[in-house]
């Protein structure tokens, strides 16, 4: 439990600037972002979107090899196209998670 109190008076400057960067981190718990700000200095806000998408290829990419799988058991063919198609998905996965590792590391 929270038991102790800090008191702090700023500007009405500084309490807009406080509330913009409050909003940027996406917190919105007054309390907590700047006890956070307090004890660690920093907030880190993560853009998930490229998350979601590399997420959406590997979906996609499992599902091609399910049924490159399933057509290899049936008839024993493989067309060159369905290869490509997951090479160019698994590409565009390296590419974004280069992305997100050189953001990260800029942090």
């Amino acid at each position: 439990m929270r038991g102790q109190r800090i008191h702090l008076r700023v500007s009405q400057d500084e309490y807009d600037l406080i509330q913009q960067k409050m909003a940027q981190s996406g917190c919105v718990n007054m309390s907590a972002y700047l006890r956070k700000m307090a004890i660690d200095g920093l907030i880190v806000k993560l853009d998930m979107s490229d998350m979601k998408e590399i997420l959406r290829l590997l979906q996609y990419n499992g599902n091609n090899i399910n049924q490159i799988a399933k057509r290899m058991n049936e008839s024993k063919t493989v067309y060159s196209g369905d290869i490509d198609d997951i090479k160019e998905n698994q590409a565009e996965i390296l590419k974004t998670i280069r992305e997100i590792y050189l953001k990260l590391l800029k942090l």
